[in-house]
Parts: C-alpha cells; sequence; structure tokens
C-alpha cells in the first residue's frame, strides 16, 4: 500500500509547529495574490511527483494560515479546504486519479478565489496606513481601528453599513478622551467635560493645526464627526459606509502624526 511508504510523522509532528500560536500578519491584494498563487503551485507539485510533502508541509501549513486568516478579513471564503499537504494527499488520493485532474481541481479551486479578490478590490477595502503601530498610548485604539476594518470588510447590507457607522463613531468617541488634555485648554476657558469628545477635538485642532494655512484640514477633519453620524442613522450605502471607515482613520492618523510633529 502507498501508505506504507509514508512517514506519517511528518504529519504528527506538523501539530507541535510553534508558529500555531502566532497572530498571521495582514497583507494587501497584490501580496495576497502571491501568496495564492504560490500555495496552488505548491498543491500541484506535491500532487504531481514535484515535490515531497515533509520537505514543504510546515511552510505550507503557515503560509496558508496567513492566506485564509486575510480572505476571512475579507469577508471571503477561504480558497483550499485542507489545513495540511497530508490532507491534500488524502483527498487526491481518493478523488482524482490523474495529474491532469489534480492540476484542474487546483486551477479551479484557485481560480474561483481569484474572482473573490477581483469582487473584493472592485468593492474597495478599508487601508489603514499605520495598523502595525505600537506606539503604547494608542494601543487600545489601534486594536478598534483594525475592528473596523474588519467590520467593514464584512458588511453587505444597511444592517452592517450602519454597524460600520457607529463603529467609526465609538472610536472617535474614543479618540476625544485619549486626547483630552488640560494642557490645551486655553487659558481662561473652561475644559469641555471629559464625554466631550468633539469638543476635545476642536480644542486639539485649535493647538495642533492652527493658522489660516490649516482651515482646510480643520475642516475636513472635523466633518469625519458629522458623516459618521450620518452612516449610523442614515440610508446609507456601501459607499456611504467604506467613506466613514477610511475618513475616521484618516482622522486618527493624521491626529497622530500632528501630536508627533509638534513633539
Amino acid at each position: 500500500m502507498a501508505w506504507q511508504n509514508i512517514d506519517v510523522s511528518d504529519a504528527i509532528n506538523g501539530l507541535f509547529d510553534p508558529s500555531l500560536s502566532e497572530t498571521p500578519p495582514s497583507i494587501d491584494l497584490v501580496a495576497l495574490r502571491q501568496l495564492l498563487q504560490a500555495q496552488a503551485n505548491t498543491i500541484v507539485a506535491v500532487g504531481t511527483g514535484g515535490e515531497r510533502i515533509q520537505n514543504v508541509d510546515a511552510r505550507w501549513q503557515r503560509d496558508t494560515r496567513t492566506l485564509n486568516a486575510n480572505f476571512r478579513r475579507l469577508g471571503l471564503q477561504p480558497p483550499f479546504p485542507w489545513g495540511g499537504l497530508w490532507d491534500w494527499y488524502g483527498y487526491y488520493s481518493q478523488n482524482l486519479a490523474t495529474y491532469q485532474e489534480r492540476r484542474s481541481h487546483v486551477r479551479d479551486l484557485t481560480e474561483t478565489a481569484l474572482a473573490q479578490l477581483e469582487m473584493a478590490e472592485a468593492r474597495g477595502g478599508v487601508h489603514d496606513p499605520a495598523a502595525d503601530d505600537d506606539t503604547p498610548t494608542w494601543q487600545n485604539l489601534n486594536g478598534r481601528i483594525s475592528g473596523l476594518v474588519e467590520e467593514y470588510s464584512s458588511a453587505r447590507d444597511r444592517d452592517g453599513w450602519q454597524d460600520v457607522g457607529r463603529r467609526s463613531r465609538e472610536i472617535l468617541i474614543d479618540f476625544g478622551k485619549l486626547i483630552a488634555d488640560p494642557a490645551i485648554v486655553p487659558e481662561g476657558q473652561e475644559a469641555p467635560k471629559g464625554a466631550d469628545a468633539k469638543a476635545w477635538f476642536d480644542l486639539f485642532l485649535a493647538r495642533y493645526a492652527s493658522g489660516r494655512d490649516k482651515s482646510e484640514l480643520r475642516s475636513t477633519m472635523r466633518a469625519v464627526w458629522d458623516l459618521a453620524q450620518k452612516v449610523t442613522h442614515g440610508d446609507i450605502a456601501d459607499v456611504d459606509a467604506f467613506a466613514a471607515a477610511q475618513a475616521t482613520v484618516m482622522v486618527v492618523r493624521t491626529a497622530q502624526k500632528l501630536q508627533r510633529d509638534a513633539e
């Protein structure tokens, strides 16, 4: 039997891979397509005598966790149903007798996955230019922004889009609490209440984005509060939710940069 020539301990050892406890990294659509192609090529190679499973399975499993996590982040179905290449071996041994059948099956799965990515790209995705920022005082807010990106990626109807608006508004409120610093209150002026995030935001802009040359920046950033409010309660579409989510990320990261540059 074919199984007699297989070192099953390789499959068992894969269960103890230390990388199983690591959070897969987020990657953009270009890198995701490249990873998809690389994983498909490895599957084909293993199924057509080009690679030995024990030589490539550990790497393939790690890359598959990254691939699947990023597909799910976009609200998409992961492309390949096997957690490891031994699972693929078991499948093609029972169902795909020839090399041509195996190549065709993997090609079909890959083409379906590429079509999903094209739809996600056409729909648009929220981009956070500081997703990996680990400044301690911004840590919790960074986590909320990551949740916002995922919320938008999975939203498919008005209820989902309004949830994006609610999350955007909550992030802005949390951001207002984060920047509530008595040092930015002008002398002789009473400090806003702690919960008045918008008032603190206005003081922040007056401190860090003052002057006529920053008037358009101040207006743009203030308008985001109104947009998040509209998306939370209004009769909105996907584009409104996208704008609210992306604008929220823009406001937080721009304010963060203003503060850093000033310091």
